[in-house]
């Protein structure tokens, strides 16, 4: 079909209203593909990060003049084709360390991607709709973007991995902002950004100067948060420690269909030990391993806690570790947890923390008794329980600090919840050993940063195979480790006290689009013109 003029009525006269031809373009479902695989590609591994600025237009181009729901499909091939090129390492995950096959975990991918799909469907949906409404679409998409994003990362199954801000974890100045809005106040730029560009594209002839105003503003924003970002960064450094602390990390690279074998538990205990020891030489105040490091349960009496406690005596260094455990409900019934201890250089255990944000299809099986079909998928791992407390460990006279436990650190509000309890530093452990050579462990790395950004405090991540890290309170990566070796470091973290608007307010940004997104609703459906379609 060629161009599609809209006409409508005018509430107050019942005059008939014009609305400007617009042409729809062809080929829409591979410029919808191509949008999907231009946003992974901004993703690490591949991190093409300017992509992102322009991803969604193609997708932007496809859906003009077509119905809402015409819209909400290209937009969920976008989103389909999104997920598929950017966790594509799930099915590595599933073939290799569960007892389905390829051909089968490839299909639980697709699921999974065709479920999230469903949210860049839903924004394609809403931006159509509200052109046809004739309300400022190019000003309510960033708004519609962030609503939708927030609600991925806590409806159905909670899944808020790759966030588009977290393309730009390496743009210093513009990540910024993230101490007041969140990585979501990143999206929303470059939604933005992407709006704008598809609206100048789109226009013709004296219509391309009603992109003026949006062009000038964009640009006037792009410059102040460019600016306060640079000023931000300038002054964080300015401002003196209120504390510092020399921390130290190992980095086992224990493979993972090793680590839970019986028969390989003394080589995994001897590692961690060999790395402790060496590292203590340069006397940290705490030393961080990864997730699970510890391959028993500790809790237990036995000859491997025992160890473990004689480990801090010799080397009078507190140490934090990951190792399974297990609580009784009220049921009666034995429930797996995965929790971190952490004892000092005397051996003796003075904390623990257990996870609070499981991983869906990884930990737990969400909806269980409707995804009976899936409950293979985490026989490696078990049905776990979740924590309910955010501890924040004390250190005495060195400071205090929370451990995120691997998945958790991409969860904002979560993160935030330890600071806000006193935390001044983050530790984040993870087991990255599940995804092998994919673009995964990179990924996740990316993603944590943005934490120390939110809430200006620096973080230490020990991961099992890499990627190992230190990452200062505005979100540079100081140091970071290669994958799949063996490994210790040593470095002093500082932190200066300051309180973000984020840490004391939480997600005020997400609300007030929120807010915005509902109003547009709202506002939409009262509106009398009813527009339709004129062939």
């Amino acid at each position: 079909m060629g161009n599609v003029a809209m006409v409508g009525t005018n509430g107050a006269s019942g005059a008939t209203v014009a609305v400007a031809e617009t042409p729809r373009r062809r080929f829409p479902v591979p410029l919808a593909a191509l949008s999907g695989l231009l946003l992974s590609a901004s993703f690490p591994s591949l991190e093409i990060a300017p992509l992102a600025w322009i991803g969604l237009v193609p997708l932007l181009l496809a859906i003009r003049g077509r119905s809402p729901w015409r819209a909400f499909g290209l937009g969920w091939i976008t989103g389909t084709v999104f997920y598929l090129a950017t966790c594509y390492w799930i099915v590595y995950t599933i073939g290799h360390y569960t007892a389905m096959p390829k051909p089968l975990a490839a299909g639980v991918l697709f699921l999974m991607a065709s479920v999230l799909g469903c949210y860049h469907g839903a924004f394609a949906l809403g931006v159509s709709w509200f052109e046809r409404r004739r309300l400022p679409a190019i000003w309510l998409a960033p708004a519609l973007w962030v609503t939708l994003e927030w609600m991925r990362g806590w409806f159905f199954i909670g899944f808020p991995w790759a966030a588009l801000g977290y393309s730009q974890y390496r743009f210093h100045d513009l990540v910024q902002m993230a101490e007041v809005t969140g990585v979501y106040g990143v999206s929303a730029v470059l939604v933005l950004f992407n709006m704008v560009v598809a609206a100048v594209l789109l226009a013709r002839g004296s219509g391309a100067r009603r992109n003026l105003p949006a062009l000038a503003t964009l640009t006037l924003l792009l410059v102040v948060l460019l600016g306060f970002g640079r000023w931000r960064v300038a002054e964080l450094d300015a401002m003196p420690a209120i504390g510092h602390i020399k921390v130290g990390l190992a980095q086992g690279n224990v493979e993972q269909d090793k680590k839970w074998d019986p028969a390989f538990q003394d080589e995994t205990m001897r590692r961690y030990r060999d790395l402790t020891v060496a590292a203590a030489q340069e006397h940290p105040a705490l030393i961080v391993w990864p997730e699970t490091s510890a391959p028993f349960f500790f809790q237990e009496p036995g000859s491997l806690r025992d160890d473990l406690f004689e480990l801090s005596r010799e080397t009078r260094v507190p140490i934090i570790f990951g190792s399974p455990a297990f609580r009784q409900t009220d049921s009666g019934r034995l429930e797996q947890l995965n929790r971190v201890y952490l004892i000092d250089g005397q051996g003796r255990e003075v904390g623990t923390y257990d996870k609070m944000q499981l991983v869906p299809f990884g930990e737990y099986v969400p909806f269980s008794s409707v995804l009976f079909f899936v409950s293979q998928i985490v026989t490696a791992v078990g049905q776990l329980g979740a924590g309910v407390v955010p501890t924040v460990f004390e250190l005495p006279g060195d400071g205090r600090f929370g451990a995120l436990i691997c998945y958790e650190g991409i969860f904002p509000a979560l993160t935030r919840r330890f600071v806000a309890g006193g935390a001044q530093f983050l530790v984040n452990v993870t087991n990255d050993a599940w995804y092998g050579n994919t673009s995964a462990p990179y990924q996740h790395l990316a993603q944590a940063a943005f934490r120390t950004v939110e809430n200006r405090v620096p973080m230490v991540r020990a991961a099992n195979t890499g990627i190992s890290a230190i990452i200062d309170a505005d979100g540079q990566i100081r140091w970071e480790g290669p994958l799949f070796e063996m490994l210790w470091h040593v470095e002093e973290i500082r932190w200066t006290g300051v309180r973000t608007f984020y840490t004391r307010h939480g997600d005020v940004f997400v609300w007030l689009c929120v807010l915005v997104t509902v109003g547009a609703i709202v506002v939409g459906i009262r509106r009398r013109a009813r527009l339709r379609p004129q062939v």
